[in-house]
């Protein structure tokens, strides 16, 4: 037999700040993401062709 490590005890406060964490990282990203479009968009069509 082998002797298992006891696994540690589920911390839901960690997790839930882990996934907060991660959500607001995708929402900056996500946020960024569309500025960077929206100025693109408004630099093409103010410089002339």
């Amino acid at each position: 037999m082998t002797d298992e490590p006891t696994p540690e005890p589920f911390d839901e406060a960690e997790y839930r700040r882990r996934q907060r964490s991660r959500a607001n990282l995708m929402g900056w990203l996500l946020a960024g993401l569309a500025f960077l479009f929206f100025f693109i968009t408004v630099a093409r069509m103010v410089v002339p062709k």
